[in-house]
């Protein structure tokens, strides 16, 4: 019934007949469809900036009359056309950092014509250890604003472009708050990392040592079974483990980790003050646990209790982690 572009957006409005309104975000791509292009095998299509939207939310309850319409998800675009659909061999694209370090793999789009790539401009959820206490590490921490490479790579052959990342218009913060904000959620999640680290360790050595004592039995089993109970211990000084949960109330690294990183991670401006002394005695708590964690597992002193105990490296739980094992 009626088309519209918005001016901004560059978003094309399609107006029914009374039965709604269609929109389809950032017709940019569409604009650089040039005979070229069209014959070529692979090609990149340039997109608007990607606005780092400020998060929010509203509780109603509107009934079944009222018009909705879905907001834009909270993505940076990578679009590219292709002559034919891809059917033989991965076709993937790799987004990096300014100092061409690899942050994300995302599956390309496949079919013939426009292919869209939605990267959500955040880092995974971080790992957290097994706890009875749920805290709020539902997301990753925003990347920076800014100008970051891509790679469309397609079976032999790879494409690359680049994407900008901006700031949400609407912001009150600066840059250099915004920035702070960023580091310090990033600090955060790669502290929770390595907490989650340890503690996997932690309980995949008090298991074999559990299974080891059991062997062995009154035959030298019981010095491995006081190891395993002393490297569960120190697990429980590091996460909840009380079987009331939330209702408990304990609070340990892993929670009081979780709580500052969630703060954080869920506001775009400067984190507060008390926020970063925070941050700075649980970064003196983490150093603690680390050096207990490499006393408790030297290879001395395994080796002294039963040579059969391995030690869960940190290469190794990282590719268990990434593999999903």
């Amino acid at each position: 019934y009626d088309l519209a572009i918005h001016s901004r957006e560059h978003d094309l409005i399609v107006a029914t007949h009374g039965r709604g309104i269609w929109i389809l975000d950032d017709i940019t791509p569409l604009r650089a469809l040039t005979p070229e292009v069209l014959d070529a095998e692979l090609a990149l299509l340039p997109t608007r900036p990607a606005v780092m939207t400020i998060a929010s939310s509203l509780q109603e309850f509107p009934g079944d009359d009222e018009f909705v319409g879905a907001n834009p998800g909270e993505a940076a675009s990578i679009v590219y056309f292709q002559r034919r659909r891809h059917i033989f061999g991965d076709l993937n694209v790799e987004v990096y950092d300014e100092e061409g370090e690899l942050i994300t793999t995302l599956p390309g789009g496949k079919v013939k014509g426009i292919n869209r790539v939605d990267w959500p401009m955040r880092l995974p959820a971080p790992t957290l250890p097994p706890s009875t206490v749920l805290v709020p590490v539902f997301q990753g921490p925003r990347v920076a604003e800014g100008d970051y490479t891509f790679k469309v790579v397609k079976g032999k052959n790879t494409y690359e472009g680049r994407v900008s990342l901006v700031a949400d218009p609407r912001s009150s913060h600066s840059a250099e708050d915004r920035r702070l904000q960023q580091e310090t959620a990033l600090e955060l999640y790669r502290q929770l990392e390595e907490l989650s680290y340890v503690v996997e360790a932690l309980v995949d050595l008090r298991d074999q040592a559990r299974r080891r004592a059991q062997e062995l039995g009154d035959d030298g089993g019981s010095e491995l079974s006081e190891f395993a109970d002393q490297l569960d211990e120190f697990r429980k000084t590091l996460v909840a483990t009380s079987e009331s949960g939330m209702l408990s109330g304990e609070e340990q690294l892993r929670e009081e980790l979780g709580e500052l990183y969630g703060a954080v991670n869920g506001y775009d401006g400067r984190p507060t003050g008390s926020e970063l002394r925070r941050k700075e005695v649980l970064e003196g708590r983490l150093q603690q646990a680390r050096d207990r964690f490499e006393e408790l597992t030297a290879a001395g002193r395994l080796g002294a209790l039963d040579s059969s105990l391995d030690l869960l490296t940190r290469e190794a739980w990282q590719k268990k982690r990434e593999t999903g094992g």
